[in-house]
């Protein structure tokens, strides 16, 4: 079969659908009228005018309180029907829709007001980035009170209601808790102290965070077992912290305990284009989901996303086989704004016609690695817990080294995807393989690196990539030294270097700029190494402001302008090495290029490194446009998506995009979706090309083989 998901009667929930809503019901019931509309007609009435194939329906909320007549905890005071979610159930199950029960973990504030010894106890001071962090109060998992309760709460959900997934919210740490249990559990299971302080060069701390990402896969995986014990129906937690730092300690080995990932995420559209990428070659199965409010953000009521951006964010996710689940928010007394609604119904109507086309294999020709143990950064060393603020922030090196690398090939339309450890023996599926400042790499990641390139593959790599493991250790020289053909000497300091070209594809890829200015930003972010030369052949130097590393100020000599730091010393060292190792070769570079201003540098490596055979898929279309591609049994279902950084959305002419088969089959025909009409087909070498297009939003070709 194509297609990855099936409307229907049969199959599971997540098989089901692409188009899903959620009424957003995190309401207090201290007020008489709070929920006086939460009953059947206003929510299958809100449900049904969006036009969603499935439901997601709270059970319970961040405020604790129940939807249900439960017996382990409190109903909400509005909620008047004491049957409203089982009538609710009955219900859209007669109008095919099914439904997705949400439960709240760890947030929850009526186990924390009832219950003070279940509260999670922060060690640092959490920051929530615009939420009102005072407003949430949280429990600690480690707790075996608390964790009962929430599993007697999950047994009469799904024990006593026929809903066909739960859906478990902020399945994740929010913070670091040092709580009793915490402690005892840290130190009887490693004998070390709980530590105090942060140092990601201290066997004791990477210890203590390998541990709390233990713990919330075990208990995810926990929840998971104990509603299958009742009925065999998807489990999934939100994801959305997947990608966040250390601190909300949700790994990337946590996926396993969702029978498919889904999240929430608010951060535009380079982050929706890393975890869409990431998700795709995590999850356990697919489609993934893609979760976002239709208001502008969590806390916007009532400032609405306008119908084109909302639209957009619809179309990307589909154009990588993803489900989109819009997050409507309820007005206190249970009702949903009309015109939220409206604009789910909309964006759904304008997806829907592309949904038969959905499902298969991407078609990457590039792997970018991103590290679950690298969401942290050295330059935290030292911090004392109690005296650190915690966010789920994606402000962390490596996270900005991937993003660029993503951002860079999109924008190239070099067909590409996101892995992770999980792909880290199948490496060889892919042309280039982008290791960006990977803070911390274990023996099995360089072991599958080198053996990867030792057998034909092609790496590129930047600044700290393999110098210190997942326990801390940091050698003397990069773990991949052989590899990258250049050993380690020190970090920079100072703001800035100068990379000088060696080689006349690298001045070309930085004309008309002399070299390329490379920031050593104060906290980490992007920074670069002095390396030294090794058996690699060196494509770029290093050239130095006058006066580096020290930043000059009026009182000394150390700068040559007043404004800038234009470069004045000259060195040997390399900055941008090309080594071959075995049958295959890596480019490695000192600075982490592709999270700063070297994005044309960055993809002139890569293209370097993929040499011929041509890409698979090639377009004249400008950056803005993303190009997906996913491999079908019979066919080839190419998406480009008009996704410009303001609306409205100019229509692109003239496009042209070059098909090429794989396995030495040929294309028999091209015709846009949904509607069929045929596309002229040029032959060119090893594909056809199609040309004159013109592309509003959204189009999706189906190429079919011969």
């Amino acid at each position: 079969m194509n297609r990855a998901g099936v409307t229907g009667s049969s199959g599971r929930w997540a098989d089901r659908s692409y188009r899903r809503i959620l009424i957003d019901t995190h309401i207090p019931d201290w007020d008489p009228a709070f929920l006086e509309k939460f009953d059947v007609p206003t929510l299958l009435g809100a449900i049904e005018t969006s036009g969603a194939q499935a439901a997601m329906v709270y059970f319970q909320s961040h405020v604790g309180l129940c939807n249900w007549p439960t017996a382990s905890g409190v109903m909400h005071g509005g909620v008047r029907d004491s049957g409203v979610l089982a009538n609710l159930i009955e219900a859209l199950h007669a109008r095919d829709i099914p439904v997705c029960a949400y439960y709240s973990v760890h947030f929850n504030n009526w186990a924390y007001l009832a219950h003070p010894d279940w509260r999670f106890e922060q060690m640092t001071r959490n920051g929530m980035g615009p939420l009102p962090a005072a407003r949430y109060g949280l429990c600690c998992s480690n707790n075996p009170d608390y964790r009962a309760f929430v599993r007697e709460q999950t047994r009469e959900i799904v024990a006593g209601h026929a809903v066909d997934a739960i859906f478990f919210d902020m399945m994740w740490q929010p913070g670091v808790c040092c709580c009793a249990h915490c402690r005892v559990r840290f130190e009887s299971e490693t004998g070390r102290v709980f530590p105090e302080r942060l140092d990601w060069r201290d066997r004791t701390w990477c210890d203590f965070q390998a541990a709390r990402e233990r713990w919330t896969l075990e208990w995810a995986t926990e929840l998971r077992a104990l509603v299958r014990e009742h009925k065999d129906i998807d489990v999934y937690h939100n994801f959305a912290m997947g990608v966040a730092n250390w601190s909300r300690a949700q790994s990337f080995e946590s996926a396993a305990a969702h029978d498919f990932l889904g999240g929430d995420f608010y951060g535009g559209r380079d982050e929706q284009l890393v975890v869409c990428k990431l998700m795709l070659n995590l999850s356990e199965r697919r489609p993934i989901e893609f979760m976002t409010t239709v208001t502008c953000d969590l806390t916007a009521h009532e400032s609405l996303k306008s119908q084109e951006e909302h639209d957009l964010l619809a179309f990307a996710a589909i154009a990588h086989n993803a489900a989109f689940l819009a997050i409507a928010a309820c007005d206190p007394d249970g009702s949903t704004n009309p015109a939220v609604l409206d604009t789910v119904a909309r964006s759904f109507a304008r997806i829907a016609p592309y949904e038969p086309f959905l499902g298969g294999v991407p078609v990457d020709e590039v792997a970018v690695y991103f590290s679950s143990a690298s969401k942290m950064n050295f330059a935290d060393d030292g911090a004392v817990q109690c005296e650190l603020t915690t966010s789920g922030s994606t402000d962390y090196p490596h996270f900005h080294a991937v993003r660029g690398a993503c951002r860079a090939l999109q924008a190239a339309h070099i067909p590409f995807g996101v892995i992770t450890r999980k792909q880290i023996g199948e490496l060889a599926r892919y042309r280039v393989v982008v290791l960006p400042n990977v803070l911390r790499m274990d023996d099995e990641e360089c072991e599958a690196v080198r053996r990867y390139v030792a057998e034909g593959g092609k790496v590129y790599a930047s600044r700290l990539t393999s110098l210190t493991d997942a326990s801390g250790a940091r050698g003397e020289d990069f773990a991949l030294t052989d590899v990258f053909g250049v050993s380690f000497e020190a970090e920079e300091e100072g703001r800035s270097i100068y990379i000088e070209p060696a080689s006349e594809w690298v001045r070309e890829a930085l004309a008309p700029q002399r070299r390329l200015s490379h920031s050593l930003d104060a906290r980490a972010r992007t920074g670069a190494l002095r390396v030294k030369a090794g058996r690699g052949a060196a494509l770029a130097t290093l050239t130095l402001p006058f006066g580096h590393p020290h930043p000059g100020s009026v009182e000394d000599q150390c700068w040559s302008s007043i404004h800038a730091s234009p470069p004045g010393v000259w060195l040997d060292a390399p900055t941008l090495v090309r080594n071959a190792f075995g049958a295959g070769e890596a480019i490695y570079a000192a600075a982490d290029i592709e999270a700063g201003q070297g994005q044309a540098l960055f993809l002139a490596a890569i293209k370097c490194l993929l040499g011929a055979p041509p890409l698979r898929i090639e377009t004249n279309a400008p950056a803005c446009v993303w190009v997906t591609a996913f491999e079908q049994d019979e066919r080839v279902i190419v998406s480009l998506l008009n996704y410009q950084s303001e609306t409205p959305v100019l229509p692109i002419e003239a496009l042209s995009i070059t098909l090429r088969p794989r396995d030495g089959r040929s294309f028999r025909r091209a015709y846009l979706a949904p509607n069929g009409r045929e596309l002229a087909l040029e032959k060119v070498s090893g594909g056809v090309r199609i040309r004159a297009l013109r592309l509003e939003v959204f189009a999706m070709i189906v190429a079919e083989y011969e």
